[in-house]
Formats: structure tokens, sequence, C-alpha cells
């Protein structure tokens, strides 16, 4: 068995990284975190489309990335719909105070 790439507990790995429990060719790199490579939450692991694990912190594992992110998908409108204001309406003085 291959060991793992990132070894000792004074790497500075995330703790959940791929580099802690598997050699460098059994995962890929990104820049960045990206949507191609999703997070699991069933396993904490980030995963591309084809199933290999991958790790988003190149410089904390000491490596360059295989892989660069693409730019975030761009959201959908930030603004809400302006709501149309109510008109002050008179009040007469003593409904006023």
């Amino acid at each position: 068995m291959n060991e793992p790439f990132a070894q000792g507990e004074d790497h500075p790995a995330c703790g959940i990284c791929p580099s802690k429990r598997l050699p460098r060719e059994a995962f890929v790199v990104y820049d960045r975190p990206s949507w191609e490579c999703p997070f699991d939450p069933a396993d904490g692991w980030r995963y591309t489309a084809d199933g290999t694990p991958a790790c988003v912190h190149p410089h904390k594992i000491g490596v360059e990335p295989d892989r660069i992110a693409p730019p975030p998908k761009p959201l959908p409108s930030a603004e809400p719909e302006a709501t149309p204001r109510r008109g002050r309406r008179w009040l007469p003085s003593f409904l006023a105070r």
C-alpha cells in the first residue's frame, strides 16, 4: 500500500484532506474551492464528477494545483424587486399624537 502524501500530525493540511489518507496520484488538487468538486457531507471530502477525491488548498500541502477552478457561477439577481411605497395619508392632528 502506498503511503499518504501528507504525513505527520504537524502537517498543515486540513484534517479531512485526501492528502492525509491517499498517495499523491490518488487525488487531484484545485487552486481553490469550486463547484466542479462539491463537498460531500457523507465523508467530508470533495469529489470531481468522475469520483476522484479533490484537495482545494494547494498552499497547505505544498504542491502546484493540477486544475484551475472555473469562475464562480453568477448568483440570481441579488437585488430584491422594488416594493411600491405607500403614500402618506393626512391624519387629523388629534390622531397624530
